[in-house]
């Protein structure tokens, strides 16, 4: 008998989710205590962002991160909670042959899932203004062929992305000709509930970014979204609370007055003062050590 390990059930718990009527809001994290606190907040799944991992070491997103940086992050993120990870593997590193290293590499950290995107590499980020340039059409099935062919969960989960930004026609094409090659979801590169019905038209899970500003997460869900993935909130909210903490700090010699004054910070206080004691209490007394 093989017993289930951690990942695959991981796996499974995505892909039971995948087929459920609705969106499961993944936020983006940069390191592990980010995905824990998604944990304690009651989330389904966390969610790995390249640009979020680049603008954390101060780099714009412009694929400078190497395939190791980013293992080492999403292992370290996956250790940390017991929820579904969903990864952004960029553009599989290279080509077809490089994306067969990377899946390798991106199974054995324990993610639940990987989004592969059709752009040249290094990668550019397109909704920041930077041209975009993107391999054929052919080059981008066989990345996908080769993410398929070697994982040796099945549970894994192949996300297809494609950047052709403009042509929702192009767009739509390339993902499906990826899910003929056995993607398992596509990335839902949509704003509008006519782009988002063309892309539900293909016939597989949605995953992507709600358009928030423009649609409830109920809505994008009922039109077939399944994993939201929130990229930059979580770190924007954060560094905007350094900052306040530090100019409180500049300006007076002590940060009480911001720990004083900000609603609620003394619960994420005592949650972070707390963080891991438990599992440490558990294996001292079983160790008795």
């Amino acid at each position: 008998m093989i017993l289930e390990t951690a990942a695959t059930a991981k796996r499974k718990s995505l892909r039971a989710m995948m087929l459920e009527p609705e969106c499961h809001l993944a936020p983006s994290c940069n390191d592990g205590i980010q995905a824990r606190l998604v944990e304690w907040l009651g989330l389904p799944l966390v969610h790995i962002s390249g640009s979020g991992q680049h603008r954390s070491l101060g780099f714009a997103d412009a694929g400078l991160l190497t395939l190791t940086e980013m293992i080492d992050k999403a292992r370290q993120i996956v250790d940390a909670v017991d929820l579904p990870v969903v990864s952004d593997a960029e553009t599989g590193y290279g080509n077809p042959v490089n994306v067969v290293r990377a899946v390798r590499e991106f199974e054995r950290a324990g993610v639940a899932a990987i989004h592969i995107e059709d752009q040249l590499t290094p990668k550019r980020a397109g909704h920041e203004g930077f041209d975009v340039s993107l391999v054929s059409r052919e080059e981008f099935v066989a990345k996908i062929r080769a993410a398929v062919d070697t994982r040796r969960d099945e549970g894994l989960v192949v996300i297809a992305r494609s950047e052709a930004k403009n042509s929702l026609q192009e767009r739509v094409e390339r993902v499906q000709a990826c899910c003929e090659a056995g993607a398992d979801a596509v990335w839902l590169s949509a704003r509008t509930e006519e782009e988002i019905k063309t892309y539900a038209r293909i016939g597989k899970p949605m995953v992507g970014v709600p358009p928030r500003q423009a649609m409830t997460i109920e809505r994008w869900g009922e039109l077939g979204g399944r994993v939201g993935c929130i990229p930059t909130v979580l770190q924007v909210a954060a560094l905007h609370g350094m900052r306040q903490c530090l100019e409180e700090l500049k300006r007076s010699g002590t940060e009480a007055r911001y720990f004083k004054e900000t609603p609620g910070i003394e619960e994420t206080r005592k949650w972070y003062a707390d963080l891991g004691n438990k599992e440490l209490k558990e294996l001292e007394a079983k160790y008795r050590y």
